[in-house]
């Protein structure tokens, strides 16, 4: 499959990035980066992915914020979504068929891609995993640009936050303070309508009305 594919998620989130002069730190591609369709820590590499990491090798967006997303790195010298998705890959583990490529730094939160899910071109929607004691998932993304493209608003809603402003502190969290935000994604909307992600989140009563309010915008 083609990896030529644009990224316009991807290319705002960068400009989001120098707009608000924030640091980011990009790594170069590898001389073979994984093709679409090929096995990858045994499941086919989603096209937006292979098409990102034909771009670069890594990526770690918003140090100065306390680290918002780090890329993980696939080059000549490591997979890391090989050895993060492996390292999780716990068959009790509501995400366990799922394929990591993202975390937030210092934290036990990642972004996966879910395989099962990938509609007729390959593409495969997003998920945000909780690995802390509720150990819960939720559904961000119908494809990895358009999850690129979610987070380059909720920055844009940040910078203008006031509790960020006036002393650093984040009044808004990503997904979790933006439903109506990841509620644009139409295709994923109506995938949580007809209950495609119900065989992987095990969510508690207080992420109900979350779901409730991404349905409804």
């Amino acid at each position: 499959m083609n990896a030529n594919i644009p990224l316009p998620g991807l290319d705002r989130l960068m400009e989001v990035y120098r707009k608000h002069g924030l640091p980011m730190k990009i790594l170069p591609p590898g001389r073979s980066p994984p093709l679409a369709g090929e096995l990858v820590a045994g499941h086919p590499f989603d096209p937006v992915l292979a098409a990102v990491y034909k771009r670069l090798g890594a990526a770690d967006f918003g140090e100065a914020l306390g680290g918002e997303l780090f890329l993980s790195q696939v080059d000549d010298q490591i997979n890391g979504i090989v050895l993060d998705t492996e390292g999780f890959r716990d068959e009790e583990e509501p995400w366990h068929s799922s394929v990591i490529f993202a975390s937030v730094p210092g934290l036990a939160y990642y972004y996966a891609v879910v395989p099962r899910l990938a509609d007729e071109r390959g593409r495969q929607p997003v998920i945000y995993i909780d690995a802390y004691m509720d150990r819960y998932v939720l559904p961000v993304a119908s494809d990895v640009d358009r999850f690129f493209d979610a987070l380059s608003h909720y920055i844009d809603m940040l910078m203008v936050d006031q509790g960020y402003r006036f002393d650093g502190m984040r009044g808004i969290h990503f997904p979790i303070s933006v439903p109506e935000l990841i509620s644009r994604d139409r295709r994923l909307v109506e995938m949580i309508v007809t209950g495609r992600f119900d065989f992987i989140m095990n969510l508690g009563d207080e992420f109900q009305d979350w779901l409730a309010r991404v349905k409804s915008a």
